[in-house]
């Protein structure tokens, strides 16, 4: 029993200390110089909303990538303005993970059965969009995921994702 309570433990730790997966992509040819400012795009389509999270997880979202941006000398300005449009989608997916202990020949002698446990765990994703308002072509889009707990939603968590999500925007910089 005390090898399961520390199987237990283990994986629980180990989800919890997952580490972030961040992947980013952009158009080669755009030239990210020139984008100086920025502005929210907002969906308007029904078909094209996309699922956010409660409203105070929102501004959480958006006050960490408007910071990030702006400490790397960007401005945010009306959408009208703006040389480039942010947008991002989350999303959760449930995984699971299974541990089995096997069986043989017991470390103090005997045959032992062993057992197997399955553990469910949310995966959390942010995809961040930014848009060439001139052309409205995405130009960059990083993704990010993460086993979540519940502390997740806390201002310093997220300001630490957007900070990795955004670490290589803009490209060559």
């Amino acid at each position: 029993m005390k090898f399961k309570y520390l199987a237990v433990v283990a994986f629980v730790l180990l989800a919890a200390c997952s580490s972030i997966t961040v992947k980013t992509d952009w158009d080669h040819h755009a030239d990210f110089t020139k984008f100086k400012t920025f502005a929210w795009f907002d969906h308007t389509g029904a078909e094209h909303q996309p699922r956010q999270p409660n409203q105070i997880v929102d501004t959480r979202i958006r006050r960490a990538i408007a910071e990030d941006l702006i400490a790397k000398g960007m401005s945010q300005t009306s959408p009208a303005k703006a040389d480039i449009h942010i947008t991002y989608y989350t999303s959760t997916e449930s995984h699971l993970q299974m541990y089995s202990s096997g069986w043989g020949y017991g470390y103090w002698g005997g045959w032992h059965m062993g057992y197997t446990d399955v553990y469910q765990y949310e995966v959390g994703t942010m995809i961040v969009d930014v848009i060439d308002r001139g052309d409205r072509q995405l130009v960059w889009r990083g993704t990010l995921s993460k086993a979540l707990s519940q502390k997740d939603s806390s201002e310093k968590r997220i300001r630490n994702a957007a900070a990795k999500l955004l670490y290589d925007f803009p490209p060559g910089s």
